[in-house]
């Protein structure tokens, strides 16, 4: 049996009928209150006579991420599901939808299936259409995240995955995209159902803020950047030190990249890819691609100023710009990469 879950917050009345629709199907609807206010009691009184319902109450609004952790807890304490499927109250989601992510739990027990909107659809929201395309690049390049809507709501979860989304960070919107890094992180595959795209009201009842909720959901990927930004500054300004005396510019990138490394090795394995043990060869993975980056950046830097000479500096930041992408993704797929992932 699969449990569903509506986080709640203001919503309107056609929750009723969406719900009381749902309950033909699924006996267990655990619906989060989360800090609507009194002027919503009525809605939630109504709401706690179907009999499928367990009503959960925050007294002040804690954010989707946190409604969607005590339903998580709920379930988890009491183990009678064998997965969930959390759903939107603003009425995005379908019965018929959220039946096929329900068959396709059965056939896919241990993926996430994720229900995903069909964004060619010029009717959608163009903020939602952005959000998305971006959201989708982004996270396939840098988290390894290969899912075609990764702000869909409509998710089907194996009870086995609940724990690790209870330890994912964020209470808010950005606990979505963080779900979708612990799947990663623990190994859960991706199951994509299509589903019918539905927006009323060219989806004004969202409560979802495109600027504050998109810096919480892009958090992960700004401290990789930020990591990304203070070694490339090491690196830079001891490099602009010593190119200028002595040293060839060949030598000069060697003792540079070195001195930046382990801040950025440091740095990268506790904040950005959380790996833990194996320190030794995860330390000598990370050497044999400084050598081969910094091989290549002075190789093509005093190859290119052979070509445009006095620039040599400028030449340096354009060919690391290149090279950064080169070194997350073989750090991601290599350096710390668990066993499980190098054999995939």
């Amino acid at each position: 049996m699969n449990a569903i879950i509506i986080p709640a917050y203001k919503p309107s009345e056609n929750i009723l009928p969406f719900v009381r629709s749902l309950a033909e199907h699924f006996s267990r609807i655990l619906v989060v209150n989360d800090g609507s206010g009194t002027e919503y009691d009525g809605v939630f009184s109504e709401l706690r006579t179907i009999p499928e319902v367990v009503l959960l109450q925050h007294e002040i609004n804690q954010g989707k991420g946190q409604a969607l952790k005590t339903a998580f807890s709920y379930c988890l304490e009491h183990k009678d599901v064998e997965g969930v499927i959390t759903v939107d109250a603003d009425g995005q989601h379908l019965l018929v939808d959220i039946l096929k992510i329900d068959a396709a739990m059965k056939e896919h027990p241990t993926d996430l299936v994720m229900g995903c909107r069909q964004f060619d659809d010029k009717t959608i929201p163009v903020r939602s259409r952005f959000g998305n395309n971006i959201s989708r690049v982004v996270y396939r390049v840098l988290c390894g995240i290969n899912v075609s809507d990764t702000q869909t709501g409509l998710r089907g979860l194996p009870f086995d995955f609940l724990q690790a989304c209870m330890e994912a960070e964020g209470s808010r919107y950005e606990y979505e995209t963080n779900m979708l890094i612990a799947a990663v992180k623990h190994h859960v595959k991706f199951y994509e159902v299509p589903i019918t795209t539905v927006y009323e009201d060219n989806n004004s009842s969202s409560h979802f803020h495109p600027v504050l909720d998109s810096i919480r959901i892009y958090s992960r990927l700004i401290k990789y950047s930020l990591v990304s930004l203070l070694s490339v500054l090491v690196e830079f300004v001891l490099f602009t030190i010593l190119v200028h005396g002595p040293l060839s510019i060949m030598l000069a990138t060697y003792v540079a990249r070195g001195c930046s490394c382990l801040f950025n090795f440091t740095l990268n394995r506790k904040v950005v890819f959380q790996k833990e043990g194996h320190l030794a060869v995860q330390f000598l993975k990370y050497l044999a691609l400084v050598v081969l980056s910094g091989t290549l950046s002075g190789a093509f830097v005093t190859l290119l100023d052979h070509f445009i000479s006095g620039i040599v500096v400028l030449l340096k930041m354009i060919v690391d710009t290149l090279l950064y992408f080169m070194n997350y993704y073989i750090q991601k797929k290599w350096v710390f990469a668990s066993k499980k992932q190098k054999d995939e």
